[in-house]
């Protein structure tokens, strides 16, 4: 099978002797992802945390990474010191791929990250990586990640939305304002569990919709719900779907 670097948090590297060290970073805080507010864990046995969440797409077999801390000068201590990456399927059931230690970074523009680390992920399509701890700032950032991976095959390898579903999800209206509904069609009897959440895997409402007559009805109001896209994740315990909602 074709091996992949998936690279992850790329921002802005610096161009200097680009040819002679292409794994040099940026030293501004602002080309990297920082956290200043801990918020609810997408995986609900870390409480809340400094967290990213990557979604690679595709199903992948994860080797190895390589992480390159923040490198501001002024902001080091932004830097994650320990971490856990957890890993999942459909963002739903996770698995714990284990707690690391990262070095602190140079601050300077030859910084070219941590060497690569040995990483198992058997098979996963959502990465999750959580701050345990920093070295002592307010805040908690990366530079960027890259993933040695693998892809993995289907027996048959087409996207999800080409799969035949027991079940189908319908949203009207979408895009909307302050309320929405969902119409679940499918088989009599079947209990679909249904979630809502931001593009950064945050939970926003979740429940299940029981087809005592091979429909079921939900109204949701989003009179809170920042403008914006979320993602509508539903599970029959056969087939899951995804759907884009837009808030207006």
């Amino acid at each position: 099978m074709k091996l992949y670097t998936i690279a992850l948090l790329i921002f802005a590297a610096s161009q200097l002797d680009a040819q002679c060290f292409p794994d040099r970073h940026s030293t501004n805080w602002f080309d990297s992802w920082v956290s200043c507010y801990a918020k609810a864990n997408p995986n609900p046995a870390h409480p809340e945390s400094h967290w990213i969440l990557f979604d690679l797409n595709k199903l992948y077999r994860i080797d190895r990474m390589k992480i390159w801390n923040l490198n501001d000068p002024d902001r080091l201590s932004w830097g994650m010191q320990e971490i856990a990456i957890d890993y999942s399927e459909d963002s739903l059931l996770w698995n714990h791929a284990g707690q690391f230690v990262l070095d602190q970074a140079s601050g300077n523009n030859r910084y070219e990250g941590m060497p690569w680390t040995d990483l198992t992920i058997p098979k996963a399509r959502f990465v999750l990586i959580t701050a345990i701890s920093n070295f002592g700032g307010n805040c908690a950032g990366l530079s960027e990640v890259f993933f040695s991976a693998e892809k993995v095959q289907s027996p048959v390898d087409v996207d999800e939305e080409e799969l035949a579903s027991e079940y189908s999800v319908d949203i009207q209206p979408n895009p909307f304002t302050d309320l929405t509904s969902l119409s679940f069609q499918g088989k009599p009897g079947t209990r679909i569990f249904y979630q809502i959440t931001d593009l950064f895997g945050k939970s926003i409402e979740s429940g299940y919709a029981n087809l005592d007559n091979g429909y079921a009805f939900t109204k949701l109001s989003t009179r809170k719900w920042l403008p914006g896209s979320y993602v509508l994740i539903s599970n029959d315990g056969n087939q899951i779907l995804r759907k884009v909602l837009v808030r207006m």
